[in-house]
């Protein structure tokens, strides 16, 4: 391999369409992988969706968290 990083080497649009991978839909899916994504959706099916937190609500908690921690390091 070259002097690139493997990030760079790997976002090559030249070195997907050499391993055979034109589009994204091209690149094979284990089933193992199916199996564990069919688990989870099943999960969420069946979960009470009036719980969950958009991400809004859980950045702005983040988001006073650390200041309050930042305040509180500063004293």
């Amino acid at each position: 391999m070259s002097s690139k990083s493997t990030q760079e080497y790997l976002n090559e649009e030249e070195w997907w369409r050499e391993e055979g991978y034109a589009r994204p839909e091209d690149v094979p899916v284990p089933d193992w992988h199916l199996a564990i994504l069919e688990e989870r959706m099943e999960c969420y099916r069946n979960d009470d969706t009036s719980t969950w937190r958009t991400w809004d609500e859980i950045r702005e908690e983040s988001m006073r968290e650390i200041m309050e921690e930042m305040k509180r390091r500063s004293k």
